[in-house]
């Protein structure tokens, strides 16, 4: 005699599904809950935290199905088609999912937190189909940077990082924003919670810190902006 599945019994099959699917069931989310957060040095840019944007089985399925395909040593970009290894910078390892489907899973959750008006000449459009997954390890790191910037044949880039975290219950491993000028009582470390996403302008210097204890997952995408044709560009 045949049975329906539970919430969790069918997130926990997602990840066995084909390579390129991955069907997540959401179940019972409680509702979004935006943070705005304070940088170093009294900066004026866009940053908060949205929590209970996925799921611990959303996540747990992501995990499985990013192990089963593989995790490698992150590389650091240097030019738009450029990347090297750098270990004294970045040490962690990654997988590289080309999904629109799950970008617009994640999008269509977060859209309404995206502001419109973030810049008269361009307009947010989605987010970039290209997801980088993140592990970090005990004594893993990702040094003080500012996010790069993606573009697209078409003129299409982004301005801002989206940023899913996966898992929680680890020490360290915090991103941490920073003062460019080096004051560290400065620095604002913000503490990962599963299926929560910070949102921050790309040029906004930070690090992934060291992880101390644990393993620790995260998910790294972009805000994608279309330029806005304006009255006085004709």
């Amino acid at each position: 005699m045949s049975r329906m599945l539970s919430t969790c019994e069918n997130v926990s099959r997602a990840a066995d599904l084909l390579e390129d699917k991955l069907h997540l069931c959401p179940g019972d989310r409680p509702p979004i809950v935006k943070t705005d957060l304070s940088l170093p040095d009294g900066q004026k840019k866009l940053a908060f935290f949205l929590e209970n944007v996925m799921t611990k089985q959303e996540c747990d399925a992501y995990i499985k199905k990013t192990e089963k395909m593989g995790y490698k040593r992150a590389l650091l970009t240097i030019g738009k088609d450029t990347q090297v290894l750098r270990k004294d910078i970045r040490n962690s390892y990654r997988c590289v999912w080309d999904s629109e489907e799950q970008a617009n899973i994640l999008w269509q959750r977060i859209e309404p937190y995206i502001p419109t008006d973030f810049n008269s000449r361009w307009k947010p459009l989605g987010l970039n189909k290209r997801l980088r997954f993140l592990r970090y390890d005990p004594g893993e790191y990702f040094k003080p940077h500012y996010d790069g910037f993606f573009e697209a044949e078409n003129g299409d880039r982004s301005f801002i990082t989206a940023q899913l975290y996966l898992n929680e219950g680890f020490e360290g491993g915090s991103t941490t924003f920073l003062s460019t000028s080096g004051n560290d009582s400065q620095a604002r470390p913000l503490v990962p919670r599963t299926g929560s996403v910070l949102i921050f302008q790309h040029n906004i210097f930070h690090e992934g810190s060291i992880l101390v204890k644990g393993r620790k997952y995260a998910m790294r995408t972009d805000v994608m902006f279309t330029p806005v044709k304006l009255p006085d560009d004709a």
